[in-house]
């Protein structure tokens, strides 16, 4: 599916070009400020903003792979890049919608267990994230750390994470080392997101993980988040114009500082409701944001991250649906190598265990629908339309016999309407066979030295 001309893909990136050259992108640290400058780029040292030159922004751009490879705890690689696709799932949100009540309520303990099982036993789910978020069981400073633990404990796959302050990433960078005892040195078992301060700035401490996060080679995964009427121009061109500009501004960064560093196109953009101030995300406007990555990300020829699913509202009703369905083919269409938010919905700050099994049920519903219809059988559809001739039938046709199990027809369970039981009922269903007897994937050992390191290292802080 196309939204952009070759014409509007270069006018965007001559716009990116122009805003990078002539007003730049401020970083609020001198260590890269100093290297920006050794590198070619016009730096003002008061403000901390620099400029790209257009022949040394493209030339930065040229160093990103456009293919890199992550790995699990079990060592198995997936390439990100070239045509290849996967999910990354998130466990949690500021509010978990309850399957019981159907309401959203704060994320508990266990919410945190759950939704890490139903991420590691969906087969398309190559890595997981966590939002920085406490969990009601604890109620002094070490909540959001028990919830990452327990998250920790329960899954083996690649981690994207996404860190709230530096503390807290130099903690989890210990905690790596703690999953990464074992394994190849080689091995990428951690992918880390920047966060860019919209519009265009790099704040300190974000600042100090991206030079940490070169400095080590770890794959790096923007969060460029622009609202619309806020933070960027209230329009849509305007809005994925600044949001290109984010990403290629931390990108060319990023080469600066490693080159060939693994980076990922991703953005999420947003619309200000000026009526009431709200931060509206699920919006239509996503189908137009997810083709717009997948056609940038390929003409600058960088793996690329889309959101999958989503929706404004956190009834799993016909607006649901309707939604959710649409993002998930648009993102598919787009092209992108990971699908972002498996679970998501409620405007962005809500998910639920049903959910992420819905979701992949609507990503296998794209792919069926981006296949289009098949013609290898044509010359044999005639022959069986002149064989059976009129009032005959095709029960023990030999197409029929032959496509009875090929998935020639769209099936799933969650959409099978004759059972009697709705969509999320049966996704509820799949989340219990999941969790029941459900182990552990780590090792004792690993398990036994992440409890440790909790226990000794932070939970003490909070007096336990």
């Amino acid at each position: 599916m196309v939204l952009l001309n070759e014409l509007q893909i270069e006018q965007i990136i001559e716009g990116t070009e122009e805003i990078l050259e002539k007003v730049g992108f401020v970083v609020e640290n001198e260590g890269i400020i100093k290297i920006a400058r050794k590198n070619g780029a016009f730096v003002e040292e008061n403000s901390g903003r620099i400029r790209f030159p257009r022949k040394l922004l493209r030339e930065l751009l040229s160093l990103c792979p456009s293919e890199y490879k992550i790995s699990d705890l079990n060592e198995e690689e997936y390439i990100i890049g070239d045509k290849n696709r996967y999910c990354q799932a998130i466990v949690t949100d500021p509010w978990i919608i309850d399957y019981k009540t159907q309401m959203p309520r704060r994320p508990c303990l266990e919410d945190i267990r759950r939704n890490t099982i139903v991420g590691q036993s969906i087969s398309d789910v190559i890595t997981m994230s966590r939002m920085d978020f406490p969990v009601v069981d604890f109620s002094d400073e070490t909540s959001s750390w028990h919830a990452l633990l327990e998250h920790l404990l329960y899954q083996n796959k690649h981690i994207t994470f996404v860190p709230s302050s530096l503390e807290q990433y130099r903690r989890f960078k210990e905690i790596a080392e703690i999953l990464k005892d074992g394994l190849s040195a080689d091995k990428n078992i951690l992918s880390v997101a920047v966060a860019v301060i919209s519009p265009l700035k790099l704040g300190d401490w974000n600042a100090e993980v991206l030079l940490d996060v070169c400095k080590n080679n770890i794959p790096l995964i923007p969060t460029i988040c622009p609202m619309a009427g806020m933070t960027s121009p209230y329009s849509r061109i305007g809005t994925l114009l600044q949001a290109n500009t984010e990403n290629i501004s931390l990108a060319a960064l990023s080469q600066m500082l490693k080159p060939g560093i693994p980076y990922r196109y991703v953005m999420g953009s947003s619309v200000m409701d000026l009526r009431t101030g709200h931060d509206r995300y699920y919006t239509l406007e996503k189908v137009f944001e997810r083709l717009f990555i997948g056609q940038l990300a390929r003409r600058y020829n960088l793996p690329s991250g889309v959101e999958c699913g989503g929706s404004m509202g956190y009834s799993f009703d016909v607006q649901s649906g309707a939604e959710g369905v649409l993002f998930m083919l648009a993102a598919y269409s787009s092209g992108a190598n990971i699908f972002h938010g498996i679970g998501s919905f409620y405007n962005a700050i809500g998910m639920s265990a049903e959910m992420m099994v819905i979701h992949t049920v609507w990503l296998e519903v794209a792919k069926y629908l981006m296949k289009g219809i098949n013609f290898d059988d044509l010359q044999e559809s005639i022959e069986s339309i002149k064989n059976a001739g009129p009032g005959g039938n095709f029960l023990t046709d030999n197409l029929t016999l032959k496509n009875l199990r090929s998935g020639e027809f769209f099936y799933s369970e969650l959409f099978d309407e004759t059972r009697g039981k709705s969509m999320l009922e049966r996704a509820h269903n799949k989340v219990e066979e999941f969790i029941s007897n459900f182990q552990s994937p780590l090792k004792d050992e690993k398990r036994e030295n992440l409890i440790r390191y909790f226990s000794d290292k932070i939970f003490k802080k909070g007096g336990r």
